[in-house]
Order: C-alpha cells, then sequence, then structure tokens
C-alpha cells in the first residue's frame, strides 16, 4: 500500500492563511468601528454647542428687541411679577399696518418655568398683534435679569443672563450669554 501525498499543485487556503485573514479582517472592523464611534461622539457635541448657541442667541436678540421697543417695565401683570427670573414689559401696541397706536399698550412677559425659558404676549383690545406663547429655549439652568435701578419699573436698562446645556452622550454642552438693552425711552 502506497501513502499518498497532497498533491502539491491542490488549489485552496490553509488554515493559517484562513486565520491571519481573519485576523487582518477583525482589526480592520475594530479600527472602523472606533472611527465610526468617534466621529458619531464629534457630531453629538458639535450638534449640542450649536444647539444651546443657537438658542441662547435667539433668546437673546428676543428679549433685546422686545426691550428697547418697550415703554417700560411693569412691576406685575396677571400672575406675573418682574424680579431675577420673570421681565414684564409693556409695549407700545400697534395696528394692523405696524404703526404705533397711541395710549394703547400691550404687555410681554418673559419667564423660566422649570428649565423652559418662554415669551407670552397679552395684547391691548386695540392692538393688532395677536396672543402667543412661544417657547424661546428648554435646558434653561440659570436665567437672571438685573436693572440698573433697585426699583425695576424705573429701571432704562436691563442686563439679561442666561445659561442653556445639553447633554452630547457623556459631554454637556453648556453657554452662559448676557446682554444689556436700553427701553425705548431712554
Amino acid at each position: 500500500m502506497k501513502k499518498s501525498r497532497p498533491d502539491s499543485n491542490q488549489k485552496g487556503f490553509t488554515l493559517i492563511e484562513m486565520l491571519v485573514v481573519i485576523a487582518i479582517v477583525g482589526v480592520s472592523l475594530l479600527v472602523l468601528a472606533n472611527l465610526f464611534i468617534g466621529q458619531n461622539r464629534i457630531y453629538r457635541t458639535q450638534t449640542a454647542e450649536l444647539n444651546v448657541t443657537g438658542d441662547a442667541r435667539a433668546s437673546l436678540d428676543d428679549i433685546d428687541a422686545y426691550t428697547r421697543s418697550s415703554h417700560r417695565v411693569l412691576a406685575s401683570y396677571d400672575s406675573y411679577a418682574t424680579g431675577v427670573q420673570t421681565l414684564v414689559l409693556q409695549v407700545q401696541s400697534v395696528n394692523a399696518s405696524n404703526q404705533l397706536i397711541g395710549g394703547s399698550y400691550d404687555t410681554v412677559v418673559y419667564y423660566l418655568s422649570g428649565l423652559t425659558f418662554y415669551r407670552q404676549i397679552f395684547p391691548a383690545a386695540a392692538s393688532a398683534r395677536t396672543a402667543s406663547i412661544k417657547k424661546l429655549a428648554a435646558n434653561v439652568t440659570g436665567l437672571n435679569f438685573s436693572y440698573n435701578n433697585q426699583d425695576p419699573i424705573l429701571a432704562s436698562q436691563i442686563t439679561t443672563d442666561l445659561t442653556i446645556q445639553e447633554s452630547a452622550g457623556i459631554q454637556t454642552r453648556s453657554i452662559t450669554s448676557s446682554s444689556k438693552s436700553y427701553l425705548r425711552n431712554f
């Protein structure tokens, strides 16, 4: 009986060649997965940064616009009282042509409810402004209205400090922005 030898012309892979290929593919997949996870983390962090920055800027711009057009700061309106986290403004009413109506005033209130920052408009009967509540920002962890007079109703300048944060996976992005604006009559 003759022992058969493997034919050296046979096509195929040896076990060692297969193990080397599997190891190379495994390492390549691991590198690609880490790259994907890293890029995803960067994307979430940058998105959170853009969100907090955009919300803060839009909120402060809104406050500045109404403050600059306001007649005065009110001590209170309805259930809202001007203070550190609430601002009540008296704004002259406008008609349908966006012209000021003498002697008629709307009320604009900025307030924090939980972690959500809102603006609410209470129009006068003659005003073309509509009653509305607008959510300006979420995840507000700090809000401070300060006035250049101890009595807010005598203030001519309002300073707003706003802190917003957002979670981006294992990181939290936070921004504190400030704005100063003068009332229209000053």
